[in-house]
């Protein structure tokens, strides 16, 4: 199984479809933990241009479980992992995309504390995380 989709599980099958579906609009909706989980290099989203990156997934995941065991609950946020999170963001400077950031994280810890509490966090660590990445 692919990044979380058994069909749509890698980074060439989602830009195909979008490709094909013949959409001005239609985009690449982009995520580092599926990028991983679906066993695709991080260096394939530098094809890509900033129409078909609009809008990103935004967390990270740990060294442990690996990747053929890791699953949703695992994604932390974004810089509490291993994810190459700076040589991402700043690929996608290099092809000119400046795609919104969207925190999506399923870890169950999470759930238990209080979900504003989670949201200030999750807005702290991806401010914290761009600012490392891109100075």
């Amino acid at each position: 199984m692919g990044g979380g989709h058994p069909v749509i599980g890698r980074i060439s099958t989602a830009v195909s479809i979008a490709i094909e579906c013949g959409h001005p609009k239609a985009c690449f909706l982009g995520d580092v933990y599926h990028t991983y989980k679906g066993g695709c290099a991080f260096e394939g989203l530098n094809l890509l241009g900033p129409q078909a990156l609009q809008v990103f997934h935004f967390n990270d995941y740990p060294a442990d479980p690996p990747r053929e065991t890791i699953n949703d609950s695992h994604r932390v946020y974004p810089g509490d992992g291993i994810a190459p999170i700076a040589e991402i963001m700043q690929g996608w400077l290099k092809i000119g995309a400046t795609p919104v950031l969207s925190l999506e994280v399923f870890n169950r810890d999470y759930w238990k504390q209080d979900a504003k509490q989670v949201a200030r966090t999750g807005l702290e660590k991806m401010k914290s995380t761009v600012k490392k990445a891109l100075g």
